[in-house]
């Protein structure tokens, strides 16, 4: 920490060495330090970062009944293909009231979300409205497995009034699921190979879902969007003084710019769009980090438009340190993921410490019922389309008179993912 950790200066000048690993950790840790995270097992933590981690497979918000209700209401924002969820009834938009029976309460949901590390039942509700009514619907059961996600949920095109028009939902940003075959980067090569030989003059990028992940993903995702490459910069990276004098010994002046990219590897080429102006980017209070980190670097060199909420604000990003020989390994599992960098663009701007404020601001809860996600009519994607000036975008969406105001997000129980990730420092 002393070494790599961003505000090493501001660390406290006497330790309390006999505090468990977790709390010497915090103790260490700059004031206004909100996302440096020690995790006890650090295979655990580096699951996590690639979307790997014990769960049923299904992404869920939680929000209040009503204003004056303690009552609290879950409801699905999209299952996860080939999970257990997956092979059941459960779909995006359902409502739930109750984990194993017990009914969640403002005092309570923190307690009962437990239960959803192991099987566990949802029980299915739907709301009745003049007056105000929860009625039960069904039980889903639901197994766990250790599933591994991938980052991308869908993929589709659409063309609407003469413009073509492709849509990605990206949900974190990761090479692979650490089997180092970079499976999840190909991936998306593959699909913008396929945006490219379509012939899409727009691009929608849905965020909504996405805290962020892997920065050398992000490098790659952002040049098939912007058909920049090597010679071009990406953005510059802001370490400790300690760490930047270094740096610059070893490397030169320039060490802390980072490019885009040609290149997956060293033979795959990148599928780059050559004819795109503009981006629109769908964005959440959980579009994080390396998403907000993209926003950025393409802001220096395309109009950028978002349409949601505003970001989350994480311009800075960490690594991974843990024991890495094997022998000690069997008794010091700890894993650090402390803040080591802060991040700007190629215009030097790195002022996103409060989120980007979006061009359309709109809540994906505004409108019910929810859309399947690549529905037209689905809130986020029509409200984008409409913006995007496309003529015939439909307007087929009831207002919900009481806009629900989230309180709590799956995201929020595996947090680690909310994250700008570095390939790890060499000492």
């Amino acid at each position: 920490m002393q070494i790599f950790y961003l505000w090493n200066d501001q660390m406290p000048a006497k330790v309390d060495k006999t505090l468990n690993p977790n709390d010497f950790f915090k103790s260490l840790l700059y004031k206004d330090d909100r996302f440096s995270w020690i995790q006890e097992n650090f295979t655990d933590l580096l699951d996590m970062l690639s979307g790997v981690q014990m769960e049923a497979g299904y992404d869920f918000t939680l929000m209040r009944l009503s204003s004056d209700s303690q009552d609290v209401i879950g409801i699905i924002n999209y299952v996860k293909p080939n999970s257990p969820a997956s092979n059941t009834e459960l779909k995006r938009g359902n409502l739930f009231n109750s984990i194993n029976g017990t009914k969640l309460t403002l005092s309570n949901y923190g307690d009962v979300l437990n239960g959803l590390s192991s099987q566990h039942t949802l029980g299915i509700v739907e709301i009745q409205t003049n007056p105000l009514k929860v009625v039960p619907v069904k039980d889903i059961k639901l197994s766990v497995i250790k599933f591994a996600e991938n980052p991308v949920l869908l993929d589709t095109t659409y063309t609407i009034a003469g413009k073509k028009i492709g849509y990605l939902v990206y949900n974190f940003f990761a090479e692979d699921n650490r089997d180092n075959t970079q499976t999840y980067a190909k991936e998306l090569n593959s699909i913008f190979g396929q945006f490219k030989s379509t012939g899409i003059n727009e691009l929608i990028l849905d965020l909504r879902y996405n805290g962020g992940g892997a920065i050398t993903t992000c490098t790659k995702l952002s040049s098939m969007i912007s058909n920049r490459g090597k010679n071009d910069v990406f953005g510059i990276t802001q370490y400790n003084s300690l760490l930047d004098k270094e740096f610059k010994k070893q490397m030169g002046a320039d060490y802390n710019k980072t490019y885009f990219v040609d290149n997956i590897g060293s033979s795959v080429s990148i599928n780059k769009l050559t004819n795109l102006s503009r981006l629109f980017v769908i964005t959440s209070n959980r579009t994080a980090s390396a998403s907000e980190d993209l926003i950025n670097g393409l802001k220096a060199y395309m109009s950028v438009i978002l349409v949601g909420d505003t970001t989350y604000g994480k311009n800075v990003g960490s690594i991974t340190i843990y024991e890495e020989d094997t022998e000690k390994q069997k008794t010091n599992k700890w894993g650090l993921q402390p803040i080591v960098v802060k991040f700007a663009n190629a215009k030097n701007f790195s002022d996103f410490g409060n989120g980007f404020v979006p061009d359309v601001l709109e809540s994906e809860y505004s409108y019910f019922p929810l859309f399947p996600l690549g529905d037209i009519n689905e809130t986020l994607l029509q409200t984008t389309l409409i913006k995007m000036g496309v003529a015939n975008a439909p307007v087929l969406r009831t207002y919900r008179e009481n806009t629900v105001i989230p309180i709590y997000s799956s995201m929020d129980r595996t947090s680690v993912r909310r994250n700008a990730i570095l390939p790890a420092i060499k000492k």
